[in-house]
């Protein structure tokens, strides 16, 4: 795992950034417990949360497109 340091003029927040496999395997064990439940993601979905995990994304737009896939379904 690297960790890096993101400043800001107000503060200093510390980042974990994940390989590529801990992000595969957190999302394959967050599919397992959904589908214990009867859930399932969508291919959609999935790349949502990968690009989420990924940083390729703010929480604040990751959170804006979920809302609009789930006023789709």
């Amino acid at each position: 795992m690297n960790i890096s340091i993101v400043s800001s003029k107000k503060r200093v927040l510390l980042v974990k950034r994940y390989t590529q496999e801990k992000r595969k395997r957190a999302l394959l064990n967050a599919k397992a417990s959904l589908a214990i439940e009867g859930m399932y993601l969508t291919t959609q979905e999935e790349q949502l949360v990968e690009q989420r995990a990924a940083g390729e994304m703010s929480n604040a737009e990751f959170l804006a497109k979920a809302i609009e896939i789930a006023k789709n379904v």
